[in-house]
């Protein structure tokens, strides 16, 4: 994101999809409806796009019934909706063999499409950071750097951006980077992101802010059940990490110890 040209023009696509949330909050209780049946909607840089939520399939492609033709992005908001309603789960694109954090991702997207967008109730132990979370978007890129999941944490009636990155993996000098790079290119972006956040949650712009934003890395729970220096070298820096088992989308916080 160092190429002024580049910024700019991911700043304009960021202005975009900020434009596009307007029409897909304003359908979630189709968005409720497709969740069930294991369908989702991503909002993207070219449009909107029917994805899988299926665990066969976590967030791959959909393709039309009978013909097996992918469904790619629409215009409308309108179009994505139609076309999931006459979707079936493309089995044939599992994205990276169907890795347990793509199964995590789909859970929690699944889980926050069916309740208002919270996610706040899967979340333990957060309460003296977080008094509630809501999904935002998946899959949002920024150049080479692509944020798992973006949710909107919330504190006392104050909002701030979560970046959250899934792994299967329990390696965080790389995390970190990625959660890093994503919040700073997310920074850039300034007032334009703050407006997607607004359209895309409701909540009103003028309370969310940069200055409490949040970095949440979930990965699977330590084979010993002991979390190792790690993860205390993760909080000191002021990182959250929180463990998941399963593909429930459940998460809990993890501590050092």
């Amino acid at each position: 994101m160092s190429d002024s040209l580049g910024t700019a023009a991911w700043i304009g696509g960021i202005e975009k999809r900020a434009q596009l949330f307007n029409a897909w909050r304003a359908d979630l209780a189709a968005l409720r409806r497709l969740a069930a049946r294991d369908f989702y909607v991503r909002v993207g840089g070219a449009g909107y796009r029917p994805v899988s939520l299926s665990p066969f399939n976590p967030c791959g492609r959909l393709c039309r019934k009978g013909s097996g033709a992918v469904i790619g992005s629409a215009v409308s908001m309108s179009a994505a909706l139609s076309s999931a309603e006459e979707a079936e789960v493309a089995e044939f694109y599992c994205p990276r063999n169907a890795k347990p954090e793509h199964q995590m991702q789909a859970a929690l997207i699944r889980h926050a499409l069916m309740n208002d967008l919270s996610l706040h109730d899967l979340a333990d132990g957060f309460s003296d950071v977080i008094d509630e979370l809501v999904f935002v978007t998946d899959e949002l890129a920024a150049g080479h750097i692509r944020a798992d999941i973006i949710a909107l944490g919330g504190m006392q009636g104050r909002y701030f951006p979560v970046f959250i990155e899934l792994k299967a993996v329990r390696a965080l000098g790389r995390l970190i980077k990625q959660l890093e790079a994503a919040r700073n290119a997310m920074k850039l972006a300034g007032d334009s992101f703050l407006q997607l956040l607004e359209n895309a949650t409701g909540k009103p712009r003028s309370c969310i802010s940069f200055d409490d934003a949040q970095l949440l890395i979930i990965w699977p729970e330590s084979p010993s059940g002991r979390e190792m220096d790690i993860v205390a070298q993760a909080t000191a820096g002021k990182f959250l990490v929180a463990t998941y088992a399963g593909d429930s989308g459940r998460f809990e916080r993890a501590r050092g110890k």
